[in-house]
């Protein structure tokens, strides 16, 4: 009797480990980054677009910490967070994300907006209908899932409306970056910091310098709104490559709420500040507009 217990006990434990694994199986799907699965259970995900010079993973390793604030206050697991390429691959008749190097997101500010709608589309094919996307982008990244969400929603209304939530960028240069004298300085002392040679730069850096450039963006952003997509612009004081002036997206009198200040981050110059950015991933307040924004994990009854 004594052991019919004990094999009764085992076959449960055995029967539960079973299920569990099924469903662990079912509740997740295969990423296109290789040891990575995407989560079927919360309704919401969140996108990241890396910045220049980026490669696989940064946007995620970049904003581990905002990534990890939502995890330990909203309920969003690490399945939850996806991330765009600079580079897609034909597959049949769509699209399918890629590994990307750096030199992917020095082509065309268009080739690059372009790549991030393919691996916009790939994660709507893959995932429920009824997935909630919100798209966060750093520098580079901001612009082009700025230019991507504008492409989709004329393009394909009816897929994305009530799918795209948030669009929400980080010192990302929506206006172009027109650094003036100071530019032109940095650029002479050859310290790399504006990427001279990139095309995006080079194109980055007309835009800055055209005003009809800021009157279709803020255009673009009305059109936005209009679709239901809420729209987050964030910069940082301290930002020596992206100023305020052409990250926020605002009127004159509320710009100076998307500006914020802070001291440097937990990961140190170095990591922090890539390439004359300030320490805007790292700064709290933003963690806590961006969630407030996003909203908590909602999860299917």
């Amino acid at each position: 009797m004594t052991w019919g217990l004990r094999l009764s006990t085992w076959d449960r434990g055995l029967t539960l480990a079973t299920r569990d694994l099924g469903r662990a199986t079912v509740d997740s799907v295969e990423d296109w980054l290789i040891g990575r699965r995407i989560s079927l259970s919360g309704r919401n995900k969140v996108v990241l677009a890396g910045g220049m010079s980026s490669r696989t993973g940064d946007a995620l390793r970049l904003l581990a910490a905002f990534t990890r604030y939502l995890q330990n206050n909203f309920g969003y697991a690490a399945g939850d967070f996806l991330e765009v390429s600079y580079y897609c691959q034909a597959v049949g008749a769509g699209w399918r994300p890629a590994p990307y190097e750096p030199r992917h997101c020095e082509d065309s500010l268009d080739q690059s907006a372009a790549q991030v709608a393919h691996s916009l589309r790939w994660y709507r094919s893959l995932l429920p209908d009824d997935t909630v996307y919100h798209l966060v982008g750093y520098s580079l990244g901001g612009v082009a899932l700025f230019a991507a969400a504008a492409s989709l929603v004329e393009a394909e209304p009816d897929r994305w409306r009530g799918r795209l939530a948030t669009l929400i960028t980080l010192s990302a240069p929506l206006f172009g970056s027109d650094l003036g004298p100071e530019g032109d300085l940095l650029g002479a002392l050859g310290l790399g910091v504006l990427f001279s040679g990139a095309r995006a730069v080079r194109e980055l850096v007309a835009r800055g310098r055209s005003p009809g450039h800021r009157t279709r963006v803020e255009r673009e952003a009305e059109r936005l709104r209009a679709f239901g997509i809420e729209l987050l612009t964030l910069a940082d004081a301290s930002d020596v490559v992206v100023t305020p002036e052409d990250a926020v997206i605002a009127p004159p009198g509320q710009r100076a709420r998307f500006v914020l200040r802070g001291p440097p981050g937990p990961r140190g110059q170095a990591d922090t500040n890539p390439f004359g950015h300030g320490p805007l991933l790292d700064n709290t307040l933003a963690w806590v507009q961006i969630a407030k924004l996003i909203g908590p994990q909602l999860y299917s009854k």
